[in-house]
C-alpha cells in the first residue's frame, strides 16, 4: 500500500477501509517529533502527521516527506508545489534548490532536494568560523616528555624495559564523530540526488568538504547518537552540534524514499512546512517593517513572557511566545504571528480565522503592549492560496478593533518574496507602525 497526499489537505481519493485503518494506526502510534528534521534548529510543539476530521475525512498535517510504517508507505507532498517552497527556503536561508532530480523517482525528489538544501545551509552556517577542529589528548612514546608525563604508563613501560616514557599532549584535530557524520551524510546526499557536477552543493561547501574527507576518508562509519553527544564543542564550534545530528540522521537513510520496509520498522523523514513558513514571514517582515526592529519571539527566549503572575509567589503561568515582536527602540509596537493555515471560511471555521488563533493573538496583545497613547498592532499572516484567489472576508475588513489602543489585521501573503514585502510594507504603513500613530487614530 502506497498513499500520496498533500500537506494540510484531505486525502484524494478518500482512503479505503483498509487504508483508513492503517492511517488510524499511523496517527496513534507514530509521533512526528521522531521523524521531523528541524530547519531552524528549534521547533514548536508537534501536530499529528495525519488525522481524521469530525466528518470522517482524512487529512494530512503540516509536514512534507515520506514514511514507511508496518509494511506500507505515505508520501506527503507540498500543497503549494516545490517552486513555492523554493522561494520560501531561499528567502529564509539564501539556499537555492536545483531542478535536477537525478536518479530519484519524481515523487521523491522534492524531499531530497529540501533535505539537501537544509543540510548544506546548516553546514555552511556552522563552518562560518572554520571547520570543527576539536581538542583531544594524544599519547606518545619517546625519550623526552612532550606535554605532560603519564606516570603510570611510563612506569609500566620502563618496567618492561622500554627505556622510554609516555607523555600526553592536547592537539586540535578534525578526526572525530562529527566529521564522520558530516562526510557520511554528504556521500548519501550525493548518491540520492545524482546531480551532475554536484550543482546542488554551494561553493563554500565544496571547498570545505575535501578537508574533512582527507581525515575521515570517503566513506566513514556513521557514528551513534551517543558518540555525538559525548563531543565537547567549544563556543566557536558549537554550531556543528545540530548539523552533526542532522548528518547522522541522513547518513542512516531515515526513509528518504518511500520504499516499504520489509521488517515493518517505522522509517521516514519529515520537514515541517509551518516552520519554513514562519521563517519566510520573519524574513520578509524584517524588510517590510524597517526602520522598526523585528525580534523573533519563538527563538529569542528573552522575549518570552507569562500571561499571568501569582500575587503570592510571583511565579508566571501561561507562556506567551509570539513569532515576531515589532520594536521601535525598546518600545513594543506590535506582534506578528505566522499561521500556516487557510484564512478562507470552512466548516470548522465559518468566519475564516480559527477561534484559537484569535484568542492567542488577544493574549499576545494583552501582554506585549505599546505605551499608553500608542497603538498596539497585531497581524496574523497566512499563505496565499492560488486555488482561492479572492480576498478572504477577514482580510477585506481590516483592521479589527480588540479594545482601546489594540487592532488586529489579517493578511494572505504572496509566495514571491518581493510581492510579499510590498504587501506587508503597505500594511505596516496603514497601521501607522512606521510612525507614531496614537491609539485614538
Amino acid at each position: 500500500m502506497k498513499l500520496v497526499a498533500r500537506d494540510c489537505s484531505p486525502l484524494v481519493p478518500p482512503p479505503t477501509a483498509a487504508e483508513a485503518n492503517w492511517l488510524r494506526k499511523l496517527a496513534t502510534k507514530v509521533q512526528a517529533s521522531s521523524l521531523v528534521v528541524p530547519i531552524s534548529g528549534e521547533r514548536d510543539e508537534d501536530e499529528p502527521i495525519v488525522y481524521c476530521a469530525w466528518d470522517g475525512t482524512w487529512w494530512a498535517g503540516r509536514y512534507v516527506g515520506s514514511i514507511s510504517f508496518e509494511g506500507h508507505s505515505l508520501t506527503i507532498e507540498p500543497r503549494f508545489g516545490l517552486a513555492t517552497l523554493r522561494n520560501w527556503l531561499f528567502e529564509a536561508t539564501s539556499v537555492v534548490l536545483t531542478d535536477a532530480p537525478g536518479k530519484l523517482r519524481e515523487d521523491e525528489s522534492f524531499i531530497a532536494q529540501l533535505l539537501a538544501s537544509v543540510w548544506a545551509h546548516g553546514f555552511i552556517e556552522a563552518a562560518r568560523h572554520g571547520l570543527p577542529a576539536l581538542r583531544r589528548e594524544v599519547a606518545t612514546k619517546g625519550a623526552t616528555v612532550r606535554g605532560r608525563l603519564d606516570v603510570p604508563a611510563s612506569l609500566r613501560l620502563i618496567a618492561a624495559g622500554g627505556g622510554q616514557v609516555v607523555s600526553i599532549r592536547s592537539e586540535r584535530t578534525l578526526d572525530h564523530a562529527a566529521s564522520d557524520a558530516i562526510v557520511a551524510a554528504y556521500e548519501v546526499l550525493r548518491r540520492w540526488l545524482g546531480v551532475p557536477d554536484e550543482k546542488w552543493l554551494p561553493k563554500r561547501a565544496k571547498e570545505l568538504l575535501p578537508h574533512l574527507m582527507a581525515v575521515t576518508g570517503a566513506r566513514p562509519r556513521v557514528p551513534t547518537k551517543a558518540e555525538l553527544d559525548r563531543i565537547r564543542y567549544t563556543p566557536m564550534t558549537a554550531g556543528f552540534a545540530p548539523i552533526a545530528e542532522l548528518s547522522r540522521q541522513i547518513a542512516n537513510r531515515r526513509g528518504l524514499a518511500a520504499d516499504i520496509d520489509a521488517s515493518g520498522e517505522t522509517k521516514g523523514v519529515l520537514l515541517d512546512v509551518a516552520e519554513l513558513w514562519e521563517m519566510y514571514v520573519l524574513s520578509i517582515l524584517r524588510k517590510a517593517a524597517a526602520p522598526l526592529t523585528v525580534t523573533h519571539g519563538t527563538r529569542d527566549k528573552s522575549a518570552t513572557k507569562k500571561l499571568l503572575h501569582s500575587e503570592v509567589s510571583g511565579r508566571g503561568l501561561g507562556t506567551l511566545i509570539p513569532d515576531a515582536i515589532l520594536l521601535s527602540g525598546s518600545t513594543i509596537r506590535g506582534v506578528v504571528d505566522a499561521k500556516y493555515k487557510s484564512l478562507h471560511p470552512s466548516a470548522s471555521s465559518p468566519n475564516g480565522p480559527q477561534r484559537d488563533d484569535l484568542y492567542q493573538m488577544a493574549a499576545y496583545l494583552g501582554r506585549f503592549q505599546a505605551p499608553e497613547g500608542l497603538l498596539t498592532w497585531g497581524l496574523l499572516a497566512y499563505p496565499f492560496d492560488p486555488s482561492k484567489p479572492d480576498t478572504p472576508h477577514a482580510e477585506q475588513n481590516n483592521p479589527w478593533s480588540l479594545d482601546s489602543g489594540k487592532k488586529i489585521s489579517f493578511a494572505t501573503l504572496p509566495h514571491d518574496p518581493t510581492d510579499a514585502v510590498a504587501k506587508l510594507r503597505s500594511l505596516v504603513i496603514q497601521a501607522g507602525m512606521s510612525g507614531t500613530w496614537s491609539a485614538s487614530a
